[in-house]
């Protein structure tokens, strides 16, 4: 077995039998495992404990990876994307991943009723990490998704004509298709990007940003009332928001 020098991990590809009829050592590794998992009938959280308490006895720890900031492409960038979107729904949908900061999976999944026009606030349900939160939207998408809305009998925000809701490789292969002409690659995840850095060169401290967005670690308790309140910040993001929609009117 070789040691990688960066990192002092053995390669995965020296653990692999060449011999179709002998077992690679990872190959029985798993086996064994798998035996007596189902011999003990233990649950995914007793054997992910039990790989937790393996790695500590024998000293192992992730290889550290680097970390690369996402290239962010210029706004004229994003008007030109949003130039090539003859189809004023396809429109509406990235105007709301930018506009709220949502992540694909949770815009699909975003009901009408989740939607509190009121008081400019959608409630995320079990997002990343299976995590409830609020997240805010601006006056000027409010009134876009009011006017959309009007008429529709949606059960979801978006849906397609046979009134299933948008997959998230739909809204992929949009993205993909009105991207092509710009330089900077535009993804989905793009306009979440967007959102945070506005919302960080306005000012929005740190822990409310990670709230909004679905980002907060080591939360407490009192914490879900912070969600609901959202630390006196709501009126400033909404401002900060719609200061962002009308200058690119």
């Amino acid at each position: 077995m070789r040691p990688n020098n960066a990192n002092n991990l053995l390669i995965l590809d020296d653990f692999t039998s060449k011999n179709e009829k002998v077992k690679s050592p990872i190959s029985e590794t798993i086996s064994l495992v798998a035996r007596n998992v189902n011999r003990h009938k233990l649950s995914y959280d007793q054997l992910r404990f039990i790989m937790k308490m393996v790695r500590e006895k024998c000293q192992l720890t992730h290889p550290k990876t680097s970390k690369k900031l996402p290239e962010m492409p210029r706004r004229e960038e994003i008007d030109s994307f949003y130039g090539n979107i003859s189809n004023p729904i396809h429109r509406l949908i990235f105007e709301c991943l930018e506009g709220t900061g949502l992540r694909i999976q949770e815009l699909c999944n975003l009901r009408v009723t989740d939607i509190d026009f009121d008081n400019n606030t959608l409630f995320v349900r079990q997002g990343k990490g299976h995590k409830d939160r609020v997240a805010i939207i601006g006056n000027t998408i409010k009134e876009k998704l009011l006017i959309y809305l009007d008429g529709r009998n949606n059960h979801y925000l978006f849906e397609s004509s046979r009134h299933t809701k948008y997959s998230t490789r739909r809204i992929q292969q949009l993205c993909s298709r009105y991207s092509k002409s710009i330089s900077n690659r535009i993804t989905c995840h793009t306009f979440r990007h967007l959102f945070i850095t506005n919302l960080a060169e306005n000012n929005v401290s740190r822990e409310i940003r990670e709230i909004v967005v679905g980002h907060a670690k080591n939360s407490k308790a009192h914490d879900c009332y912070l969600h609901l309140s959202l630390g006196g910040s709501k009126e400033k993001i909404i401002n900060i928001l719609d200061k962002r929609t009308s200058n690119e009117k």
